[in-house]
């Protein structure tokens, strides 16, 4: 963005995909608030932040805007460009938000937290910070995937498996077969947090010209699992079916 605030053409889409995200976090964070989880502020994690463009619009979002209490942690691998978040922070008089250094798995700054979400995390990082909001009794989980090589490689590498028995034109060609593992990740997902207690929704959060990984999955802690029985069966079933053991169990 230029000092007179107009938007470079390069940067357009992902300008889009931020100002949609943010859509959703104020909708979440509205349900939370109806719902009266929130109480003296919101606690908020950013797993896979990259540089943190979305972590920035979100504070000014919350602080100029929405005008409610709050604390963000930004969490990456990359150390450079966690420093390089702290700095930016510290320069605009940034409090209650930091970047941290380290893995999702090994995260321990919080015991609890009201909202976890990510960007376009790679691979399996979606589900270690799915897995790392159960741990914290997240009220809400936001996630939109990025590249997911798990399924696909599980799925490619059992050709025993039911899926390749009934379905066998899917693993004909490798990127019809990759679409459909990445649908049938975020299925997978979707059906485990429900399992654990959550309303899920899986959506399209920006048109697909903006980007291709434009699903989002939204997940609202309800406490209870409606037909668990029923529930838990269609989920192994579905991974039986897939011939695949994951990440999220």
């Amino acid at each position: 963005m230029s000092k007179e605030g107009r938007v470079y053409k390069h940067s357009y889409a992902k300008y889009r995909q931020i100002n949609k995200y943010l859509e959703f976090i104020e909708n979440t964070i509205k349900e939370l608030q109806e719902k009266k989880w929130i109480e003296k502020e919101i606690r908020i994690l950013d797993f896979g932040c990259g540089k943190s463009y979305l972590t920035f619009a979100l504070y000014y979002y919350l602080r100029e805007i929405k005008k409610i209490n709050f604390r963000i942690i930004g969490l990456d691998l990359k150390e450079d460009v966690m420093k390089h978040c702290n700095r930016i922070a510290k320069e605009l008089g940034y409090t209650n938000l930091e970047f941290l250094t380290g893995n999702i798995q090994d995260f321990e700054e919080l015991k609890e937290v009201d909202l976890v979400f990510s960007l376009h995390a790679c691979d399996n990082a979606t589900d270690y910070s799915i897995l790392k909001a159960l741990e914290m009794n997240a009220k809400a989980i936001l996630a939109v995937p990025c590249c997911q090589h798990e399924f696909f490689h599980k799925i490619n590498k059992n050709k025993k498996s039911p899926l390749f028995e009934t379905m066998n034109l899917l693993g004909k060609h490798g990127i019809i077969l990759e679409r459909f593992s990445s649908l049938a990740t975020d299925a997978y997902r979707s059906a485990f947090l429900e399992l654990k207690g959550y309303r899920t929704q899986v959506m399209e959060f920006i048109d697909m010209e903006h980007t291709p990984k434009n699903i989002l999955i939204k997940a609202i802690y309800e406490g209870r699992v409606k037909n668990e029985e029923k529930k838990r069966e269609e989920y192994q079933k579905f991974l039986d079916f897939l011939g695949i053991d994951p990440i999220l169990q």
